[in-house]
């Protein structure tokens, strides 16, 4: 982990946006256990453990921009973690569709940074996703690419608040803005169960067959990332931003900074490898056996790209002792984590 900075003092303080997700989560915790005093903010209440001792929690609709603005001048943070969205591909074919994930993702993100910049919160890192590069792209992505090739909503919608981002980093001086490209993240406090890593866990404790996606969906190579190593990451990123600001990722040729990092692992894996490793380990570390999978055709109306992986050079420059752990080792501190978790739904 990177020392903590200034930004990440107790004076002013730090907000982490979308608090009920697992990444929010474990970052809020981190900041707190390292000192720092955190509020966490999204629509809905987090469960109850699911904060961190000293992280505070306040309800905030980010769409809203007034309130949105209003809660920063009275919270006067000094760096804004902006993790809020909606990443669960299904939604984008829910009754609200498209629009409530473009409000959500494009419309909330373009919010919080005009309500830092007039509110001069130094510095802000927004999560992205590496599938902001869209269908058309051809992996390994590169950090500078600016340029969306199709995909679904959430893809669009991914690219859309990358590049506002990028944007107000080449237009304005403050806030300081990092984008982090994130690639699949996973780890204890996920309970998005339509992931592949808790899905499989669960199923396989459960005794029913996890699912794969048939076709050229599930033989797609994906990366993965343990969280604490994300988080690792993100805290740098801010960091960074704090100490060298936007002036030196400006180009020349247009106002989209070269502000985005990829957050990955290199560690690469097709859908049926991932389930075959989370039973394995599951098997050898717990004496857990269930089903076979079952492979099933993809969701109608879901957009499911091919291969997707990205570079990581300019994250090591920035991070060289940096190290993400394995898949398997990653899976074996998660795994605990959902045997508690499952263990005490159970019992009640």
């Amino acid at each position: 982990m990177p020392p903590m900075s200034a930004i990440h003092s107790t004076r002013g303080g730090v907000l982490v946006t979308g608090i009920s997700g697992f990444i929010a989560q474990n970052l809020a915790g981190e900041l707190a256990r390292q000192g720092a005093e955190v509020l966490g903010v999204s629509r809905s209440a987090p469960a109850a453990d699911g904060l961190a001792k000293g992280v505070r929690f306040r309800s905030l609709d980010l769409r809203d921009f007034a309130a949105t603005r209003a809660l920063l001048e009275e919270e006067q943070p000094r760096a804004a973690y902006h993790l809020a969205a909606t990443s669960i591909l299904h939604a984008a074919i829910s009754e609200e569709g498209a629009r409530a994930m473009l409000e959500t993702n494009v419309a909330a993100t373009w919010n919080v940074l005009e309500a830092c910049r007039r509110v001069e919160v130094p510095v802000v890192v927004v999560a992205s996703s590496d599938k902001q590069y869209g269908a058309a792209a051809t992996p390994p992505y590169d950090d500078d690419s600016t340029v969306f090739g199709n995909g679904g909503v959430y893809e669009l919608s991914k690219a859309q608040q990358d590049q506002i981002s990028r944007l107000y980093a080449g237009l304005y001086d403050t806030p300081a803005v990092r984008v982090a490209r994130l690639a699949n993240i996973y780890g204890p406090g996920d309970t998005q169960w339509t992931r592949i890593v808790p899905n499989t866990i669960r199923r396989t404790v459960t005794g029913e067959p996890p699912r794969i996606t048939a076709g050229p969906a599930g033989a797609a190579l994906r990366e993965y990332l343990f969280v604490d190593d994300a988080v690792a990451a993100l805290m740098a990123l801010a960091t960074d931003a704090a100490v060298r600001g936007n002036s030196p990722f400006r180009r020349s040729d247009g106002r989209l900074a070269r502000v985005a990092w990829n957050l990955s692992s290199g560690d690469r894996h097709p859908a049926a490898e991932v389930v075959a490793m989370v039973q394995s380990v599951l098997r050898s570390d717990f004496g857990i056996t269930g089903p076979e999978p079952e492979v099933l055709p993809g969701t109608p109306g879901v957009f499911e790209p091919g291969h997707q992986f990205s570079k990581t050079d300019k994250l090591r420059a920035l991070l060289p002792d940096w190290n993400p752990i394995s898949l398997k080792e990653g899976l074996g501190k998660t795994i605990p984590w959902y045997l508690a978790l499952l263990q005490a739904s159970r019992s009640l």
